[in-house]
């Protein structure tokens, strides 16, 4: 007699269950420990977390490198970042000392670059990127004058250096490293040279022992021209990328008020009746073409631009007031935040067609005329154009999270640097 048939489902769930669950059982298993040993400070929750939502969402197929440098101070915009439309992100930044080791104190506390780093704020957002499809990296600074001098007049002190940030590299298992030494001014050329032996030292130490470390290094717009710490044609060579600051060509220590990053507008010997700006874009990159391959070049594009106290708001180059209570203060204006200020009506705003920027004229409530330079869509999805145009390697975004939860720069991303 045959079984009803009502037993043989029975059967055959019976088996399921047998056959089904261990097995998704160890898969499960498997993931989880995969993530644990992959990402050992995370919750295997919340690693769990971000795989599960990228399986119905995976990173775009990038034409260009779009990189993004993160701030510890803007660390709570992380929440707003599209990371299936980054190729890379950059925490900013743990700080170098003289000796070459990690400042982690500072006036008694604990530096805020450190703190941040060594947060599980940090950790999560490193599995967040990874688990995306995207690279994480670490910027290492040290940005004082005689920091610099010091610390490249001592062999050791670069040597200590070098093996901490291939510890943290590989122990905090991230994709990247990124070198932002910044000099104030003209250096002997002697510091040129040493930073140069110093940069050498430190690439090959990372070919050999962290191969896979992806190196980057950060330059003025200036620097092919005025080289202060930057042999720029001796340091290409050793890195991955060259990230091309091409922002603050105007900025809060100016004495006019000017763009952020005009695309054009330079004049090498202006005459009398012209106008030119401190530098341009432009030129920037016709510089940095004859020394760097194009393929390594990333071009900065900021994300904000400067509200300035002037003398005469009616015309663009004006006097910036002196900085004081009463005059008031340069201040950045970030994307997100020009959005949201009624100050910025369309009626007080013009369009540079030089620059290829907006600017924007108000009186503020101490009666104090104030000029704002912005960065809004328009002259970023020109600077998006300019790199694509150029077929330059990509576009480094100061700072990820300046545009708040709008999408309209992701849109352009996406136009522009996807596939």
């Amino acid at each position: 007699m045959e079984p009803p048939v009502h037993s043989k489902h029975h059967t055959l769930i019976k088996k399921a269950f047998l056959y089904i669950f261990p097995t998704l059982f160890l898969l499960l298993a498997g993931i989880g420990l995969y993530l644990h040993s992959t990402y050992p400070t995370v919750s295997p929750l919340v690693s769990g977390r971000y795989m599960l939502s990228n399986l119905g969402h995976s990173h775009a197929q990038m034409q260009k490198d779009v990189v993004g440098f993160l701030p510890y101070w803007n660390l709570d915009n992380s929440k707003y970042l599209h990371f299936d439309l980054l190729s890379e992100v950059f925490f900013f930044s743990l700080t170098a000392d003289e000796n070459g080791q990690i400042i982690k104190i500072v006036n008694n506390e604990t530096d805020p670059g450190w703190r941040w780093w060594s947060s599980p704020t940090i950790q999560n957002l490193i599995a967040k990127t990874q688990i995306t499809g995207a690279k994480f990296g670490l910027t290492i600074a040290m940005h004082k004058n005689k920091t610099l001098e010091s610390f490249l007049d001592n062999p050791s002190a670069q040597k200590t250096l070098i093996s901490n940030l291939i510890r943290i590299v590989e122990s905090d298992k991230i994709d990247g490293l990124n070198l932002d030494f910044e000099y104030d001014g003209e250096p002997d050329d002697e510091y040129r040279l040493k930073f140069t032996s110093f940069a050498k030292d430190l690439t090959s130490t990372f070919r050999t022992q962290s191969p896979k470390t992806e190196l980057s290094i950060d330059f003025f717009p200036l620097s092919v021209e005025n080289p202060r710490l930057y042999d720029v044609a001796s340091l290409a060579p050793l890195f991955d990328k060259v990230i091309v600051m091409s922002y603050d060509y105007y900025s809060g220590s100016s004495d006019l008020a000017g763009p952020v990053a005009p695309i054009f507008g330079y004049i090498a010997s202006p005459s009398a009746d012209q106008t030119s700006y401190f530098f341009d874009v432009n030129t920037t990159y016709n510089d940095y073409l004859k020394v760097v391959p194009k393929e390594k070049l990333i071009m900065g594009v900021p994300y904000y631009g400067w509200d300035y106290p002037v003398e005469d708001n009616t015309t663009i180059l004006s006097k910036v007031l002196p900085q004081n209570d009463q005059n008031g203060y340069p201040e950045v204006i970030s994307y997100g935040r020009a959005r949201t200020n009624t100050d910025l009506k369309t009626e007080n705003c013009q369009w540079d067609d030089t620059a290829k920027a907006t600017w924007c004229a108000y009186t503020d409530s101490n009666k104090i005329q104030r000029e704002v330079w912005l960065e809004d869509n328009k002259s970023i999805e020109i600077k998006f154009d300019f790199a694509k145009t150029n077929n330059l390697g990509g576009i480094a975004i100061w700072t990820l999270g300046y545009d708040k939860d709008y999408p309209d720069l992701w849109n352009l991303i996406k136009n522009y640097f996807t596939k």
